[in-house]
């Protein structure tokens, strides 16, 4: 029998609203692409996107133009995410956002509604999101008052992180309204009081990426990962796949969102890198915490079912319910299991404390007690074949529960007898007992007979049985007797799953108000996943703790993803830029490292914001805000832009929106245009770049920018050799000043079949050129003055990293000794190099 509150509850939901407005779902317009959903059902017509994540966006007008407020929910997860910001002109942070959370269905204002920015805005999405359901709505919708009041009765304060301000912002409170009810008509889900996770999420405490640099410095792979397995591609190697040791799905959930967004506080950053600390120092806890956390299934699929109620009632409905049930009863068990591992560890740091008090909660098992009055777990745990697999869900309430499901199981014994028995008559009289041929179950197609043989094809099966697939070395078939047996089943187990989802749903209710701690354990999980990983990466790889200050100091760094294919072929570099010299130009010739090495400097700093260590010697380095990266461009026919036109947007974003906590890194700048020109608009780039203060590296084939040095101290000029041979010592190697090599743009025109007379004839003009130039006067008592500088600033920094290593009584260690007296012989050597080059020029 039915409880009267079960009863209740599904009378309430069948209960349809009448009004008399318009329909929300005839009000969606499509913008472009297909639908994503059928809105008269639950049937998805995704074509290779990613669905479930839904984004309601609404602009502001008037005095609050430039205004973002979004709204967004993952239907898989029990999470709504709340934002409000300003925005430039060209979205950059909206679209970053959305490319963060992957989030193809998108719904906006109506343009036709709106004047100007509104029509702007889904023409900037359309572009940037071809493959995304793009859909507007009225404006009529948007009202924050109806998502003020929604806000108050979903949200369970207790798990989520709303400020008193989030209820002024009226752009994301109106996006919410409408993403409730587009969720309402498109899923025909509906969310219970007080029981959702509402997250405010800031767009200041994370250091922004736009999604073109994750490309170009190789973050992440933006194609298609499930294409590439399709088409047997390789995947290509990324930061986020050298990182990724995660062992769950909400754990690279939160690791990927953390190399796109890294953190800027500092408090959160060190706790990590505590925490990573310890578990590196004790690898047998990190491994068997790695190892339970193996047996954990997806809390927010538990939490997402404990939450939602549908109006529909079905058999497939019923056995994912029972199915998360389980999963809920053995993740339980693995939260026990980290609790008593992390506990007898003794840990130190104040994260996995932290973690261990969200694990320590009585409600875990005050909700384990309810699960267990009427779960059977003995059945849990055992064979994980098919028939096993659907006794544990036919099973899974105990017997006397209820009494309607205790006849339906008397009935799906004697039916599995009886097929049973079916089974091994016609096997003795059809085979003569052959022990080749047995009876088998599967979802798909229930009971039916396996003939394992190596001569599937030829084998003779007798025209008493149907539906025969041959395979390599196997021909299945089956008979009427037991097809009509499988029949009787499905309706059987349907029978099961109905009765055993009232229990269910009495059990959903009375873990209600214990349902707070499922996401304290969601996130405690996810997060000893992410720090495993972390301590992983770090453990294995050559790695050293960062420190943050005002320089940006790497002592042997290594390109994290070259590392890691070859840690003993991978070429070390130092990175160096202080608050008052803060302006790296790079020069050398082609394939020698200036691209890699900018790439490297910009992974290690977002390694860095993450909490994990690096590969490098030791490191300090600035808490930057965003990072900015103008790499190379090829022509975008698509979007109608030259190669040109692409670099110069990006370089115009960094113009406006970079500021002294941000890290630009310029390979070739204003490549794609003429000599002249490349220069005048590098130079101009160049110094309005100097006046923000930005941490900054340029990458240039243009040796005149190097000049540049000469007019501010804060720029340093490094170079890169040419690749002599394959026993070159200075190969990919950072060395100080300007480059003075050979026209190294000969080198790779030589493996060419350019003829030889235009190749003598162009190098006695490059020669003719090059001695023009360095006819010019040096300024050698600015080169010496900006050694000095640049010298002092490294001892500075090296005496506050080995106070802050050594304490007091650093000066008396050997690694700083060496140190020091390594650095105080660098600056007279080149001192001495400036003045021998002096006194050279002097005698000519």
């Amino acid at each position: 029998m039915y409880s009267n509150k079960t009863l209740h509850r599904r009378q309430r939901q069948q209960i349809t609203e009448s009004r008399s407005e318009e329909r929300f779902s005839n009000s969606l317009i499509r913008l472009n692409g297909q639908s994503l959903h059928d809105t008269t059902g639950n049937n998805t017509t995704t074509k290779n996107i990613n669905s479930d994540v839904v984004i309601v966006i609404m602009e502001g007008r008037g005095m609050s133009e430039g205004q973002i407020g979004i709204a967004m929910h993952d239907v898989r997860y029990p999470e709504i995410h709340l934002c409000e910001f300003v925005d430039s002109k060209e979205y950059t942070t909206l679209k970053t956002m959305i490319n963060v959370h992957e989030a193809y269905d998108i719904v906006i204002q109506n343009g036709n509604e709106e004047r100007g920015s509104t029509k702007l805005l889904g023409e900037a999405l359309m572009t940037a999101f071809p493959d995304a359901s793009l859909q507007s709505i009225s404006s009529k919708y948007f009202k924050s008052e109806r998502g003020e009041r929604q806000l108050h009765s979903l949200m369970n304060a207790e798990v989520s992180t709303v400020s008193e301000g989030c209820f002024r912002r009226y752009l994301a409170l109106g996006a919410l309204a409408v993403l409730l009810k587009y969720i309402h008509e498109t899923r025909c889900v509906f969310f219970r009081v007080k029981s959702l996770r509402i997250k405010e999420m800031g767009v200041d405490d994370t250091c922004m990426i736009d999604f073109v640099s994750w490309e170009s410095l190789e973050i992440i792979d933006t194609d298609d990962a499930s294409k590439a397995r399709k088409c047997q591609m390789k995947q290509k190697r990324t930061l986020m796949s050298v990182l990724n040791h995660t062992v769950t799905t909400n754990g690279y959930r939160l690791l990927r969102s953390n190399v796109l967004q890294p953190s800027t506080d500092v408090s959160i950053i060190e706790a990590r890198q505590e925490a990573i600390e310890e578990l590196i120092a004790k690898p047998q806890l990190r491994e068997k915490l790695r190892k339970t956390l193996l047996r954990a299934h997806e809390l927010d699929r538990v939490i997402a079912m404990c939450i939602q109620t549908s109006s529909s009632w079905t058999v497939r409905e019923s056995e994912a319910k029972i199915n998360q049930i389980i999963k809920l009863v053995q993740t339980l068990k693995v939260i026990q299991g980290i609790r008593e591992l992390l506990e007898s560890a003794r840990v130190k740091s104040q994260l996995l404390n932290e973690k261990i008090e969200f694990l320590k909660d009585p409600s875990f098992d005050q909700i384990m007690d309810i699960l267990l009055e009427k779960v059977d777990d003995t059945l849990l745990d055992g064979r994980k074949n098919s028939l096993h697999l659907q006794n544990t869900k036919c099973y899974a309430i105990r017997n006397f529960v209820a009494v309607q499901l205790d006849l339906a199981r008397q009935t799906y014994e004697e039916l599995i007898g009886n097929v049973e028995e079916t089974g091994a008559r016609e096997i003795a009289e059809h085979f003569h007992n052959n022990s080749s041929v047995r009876l088998s179950f599967s979802q798909a197609r229930g009971f039916h007979y396996t003939f394992v043989t190596r001569q599937a094809e030829s084998v003779t099966i007798p025209r008493h049985f149907l539906e025969v697939f041959r395979n390599r070395t196997t021909v299945t078939f089956n008979s009427r007797q037991v097809i009509a047996c499988n029949d009787r089943l499905e309706q059987v187990v349907a029978e099961m799953f109905l009765a055993s989802d009232v229990i269910v749903c009495d059990m959903i209710d009375d873990m209600q108000p214990m349902i707070s701690v499922l996401y304290y354990a969601m996130d405690a999980l996810s997060s000893i996943d992410f720090l495993c990983a972390l301590a992983t990466y770090s453990e294995l790889r050559d790695t050293c703790r960062p420190s943050f200050g005002e320089s940006f100091s790497i002592s042997q760094g290594r390109h994290p993803i070259l590392d890691w294919a070859d840690t003993e072929k991978t070429i070390t570099n130092d990175t160096c830029l202080t608050r008052d010299r803060r302006f790296g130009i790079i020069t050398g010739p082609n394939m020698a490292g200036k691209s890699t090495y900018l790439k490297q400097a910009a992974l290690l700093a977002i390694i860095a914001q993450i909490g994990c260590f690096i590969p490098a010697n030791y490191a300090t380095m600035p808490i930057f805000t965003r990072i900015f990266s103008r790499m190379g461009h090829n022509d975008e026919l698509m979007r109608n832009k030259s190669a040109f036109a692409s670099e110069m947007s990006d370089a115009a974003s960094i113009v406006q929106y970079a500021d002294k906590r941000s890290l630009v890194v310029m390979d070739e700048l204003a490549r794609s245009t003429s000599t002249e020109e490349g220069i005048a608009i590098t130079y101009a780039i160049c110094e309005k770049v100097l006046e923000l203060k930005s941490y900054t590296f340029l990458a240039t084939h243009f040796l005149d920018i190097a000049a540049l040095a000469n007019f501010s101290n804060a720029i340093d000029n490094y170079h890169f050799l040419p690749q002599i041979d394959e026993r070159s010592l200075k190969k990919h190697k950072l060395l100080r000043g300007q480059y003075r090599g050979p026209l190294y743009g000969f080198e790779l025109v030589e493996l060419s079949t350019f003829p030889e007379e235009v190749m003598e004839h162009a190098q006695t003009l490059a020669n003719e050129l090059r001695a023009q130039v360095e006819d010019l006067e040096r300024d050698y008592e600015s080169e010496r003055r900006r050694v000095k500088v640049f010298m002092s600033h490294r001892l500075r920094e090296s005496a506050e990293y080995f106070m802050e290593t050594y304490g007091e009584n650093w000066k008396t260690e050997k690694a700083a000794i060496e140190k020091m007296t390594s650095l105080r012989n660098y600056m007279i050597e080149e001192l001495k190099k400036i003045d021998s080059q002096e006194e050279m020029d002097q005698n000519e």
